[in-house]
């Protein structure tokens, strides 16, 4: 069982991630002028606008649109299609992800590159399901 002193720390913790420190510090000054804070005021919820740098558009099927590609005699690449947004955040998190997961001592990780034409992503080697396990980690 928690106790009030933590309850109260967390709460904080919470306000601290979750609204702006404007809008904290407006909130702050406003309560501590008035006497006593309208009931309606407490009650409004605080409203957060997140915006995603980019978003993985899924296909007409409901799929998630990572494709195995292979050329010139066999050399595989994954390609992530329908991306809309900030293509470069895309491939710093995903060629984040993809390095941290990579445990060969030898061997570097995949390299991660943007088509500029097309704005695809291309990851060398055959990534798909590790690519798709982590959009849909990441809510996509």
């Amino acid at each position: 069982m928690l106790t009030s002193a933590a309850t109260t720390s967390r709460r904080a913790l919470l306000l601290a991630r979750t609204v702006p420190a404007a809008a904290r510090a407006s909130s702050a000054s406003a309560s501590a002028s008035a006497s006593s804070p309208s009931p309606d005021a407490a009650a409004r919820p605080v409203e957060v606008s997140f915006t995603p740098k980019y978003i993985v558009e899924r296909t007409s099927t409901g799929q998630l649109p990572v494709y195995s590609d292979f050329r010139n005699g066999g050399n595989a690449t994954t390609v992530v299609r329908r991306v809309k947004g900030n293509v470069l955040a895309l491939r710093q998190d995903l060629a984040n992800y993809l390095a941290d997961g990579h445990i060969d001592p030898i061997s570097k990780p995949p390299s991660v590159v943007i088509k500029p034409t097309s704005k695809q992503i291309e990851v060398r080697g055959r990534w798909v399901e590790e690519v798709k396990g982590w959009l849909e980690m990441r809510g996509f």
